[in-house]
């Protein structure tokens, strides 16, 4: 059967490529799908939105040996939300590659964070978050060697969105490696640190983006998204006090030398400790306005020489473990 595809009159201009192996047999999109010509030419319109993928159409794809269609830019918003819907059968599949998992992982992950900050208190933040959260635990405690690909596709330019992301993983592994905590404990952290920092969608964004060092008065004002972060969240059915007392206390220091309310290690729980940890070791190795992203071992070597008395031992040198062998 010949693979044919229907002139687009104004073709899009720019291109998305979209892995067919993450596209779902019987789900109807909500956005183009292009398929690409050889020699420059415009691209063709594969299959219109609001119909549905079949299992013939990936196997006449495959057949002719055709990995990856397309999206116009201006749809990308609904192909991201495509993938977050269906986060859960992508990682199910036993066919799909570890590769292309980690990356619907991150990238959806990434779209979810740009929403919820865009929109902190939209109703089906909360909910949202909560599945992704669930679907990645499960997905890192299966896949052994998730989370070493998730590293290699990290985000090292800092965006509040991907920080979200970056620490969210890195703590939730930090978790397991660390043991003694039961998998709904695991989850209600993860939905903790994944909106740890859901608080600063409320400070001026001339704060959040300043090139050089804040002032007294603007650190004073950015060292209030903890507790704004708590009133956001506080109340919602979906979060529980654990995942609240994460988004509050993950600036705390064992050493009483954080923010907001400078709390004793002892009212300090180990998973608010992981939070800290990760937090602490992305906002190193990633590159922001006013500072260039240091490396793994440098950003370890920092927290384990400098850094000892704010944060705990024992799992500072779990996390420096984990990243040595991850």
């Amino acid at each position: 059967m010949e693979l044919k595809g229907e002139a687009v009159a104004s073709p899009p201009q720019q291109l998305i490529p979209v892995p067919v192996a993450c596209l779902r047999e019987e789900t109807v999109t909500s956005f183009n799908l292009y398929l690409q010509t050889r020699g420059g030419q415009q691209p063709v319109l594969y299959r219109e939105k609001h119909l549905p993928f079949t299992d013939d159409d990936r196997r006449r794809l495959e057949e002719h040996n055709i990995r990856h269609l397309y999206v116009d830019s201006r749809e990308e918003k609904a192909y991201l939300r495509y993938l977050e819907k269906n986060l859960g059968a992508i990682l199910g599949d036993p066919e799909l590659p570890l590769e292309h998992k980690t990356d619907v992982v991150y990238v959806s992950g990434r779209f979810l964070m740009r929403e919820v900050f865009a929109d902190p208190r939209a109703g089906d933040t909360v909910n949202r978050s909560k599945a992704y959260v669930q679907l990645t635990y499960e997905f890192l405690s299966q896949e052994k060697t998730a989370f070493a690909q998730l590293l290699r596709i990290t985000s090292y330019d800092y965006y509040t969105y991907t920080h979200s992301i970056n620490v969210f993983v890195f703590s939730i592994t930090l978790a397991q490696r660390a043991g003694a905590f039961s998998p709904q404990e695991l989850k209600d952290f993860g939905t903790g640190a994944l909106l740890h920092d859901i608080g600063k969608s409320l400070i001026d964004p001339s704060i959040l983006n300043c090139k050089g060092k804040l002032t007294l008065e603007q650190w004073e004002e950015m060292k209030r998204h903890p507790v704004l972060g708590c009133r956001i969240l506080d109340g919602h059915s979906g979060i529980n006090a654990a995942a609240l007392e994460v988004v509050r206390y993950h600036h705390e220091k064992v050493n009483r030398s954080g923010y907001p309310e400078q709390c004793d290690a002892k009212a300090l729980s180990p998973l608010i400790r992981i939070c800290t940890i990760a937090d602490i070791f992305d906002a190193l190795t990633t590159k922001r306005s006013y500072k260039d992203a240091v490396s793994t071992f440098e950003a370890l070597k920092i927290m384990k020489n400098e850094m000892a008395e704010q944060l705990d031992a024992d799992l500072l040198q779990t996390f420096i473990k984990m990243m040595g062998a991850p």
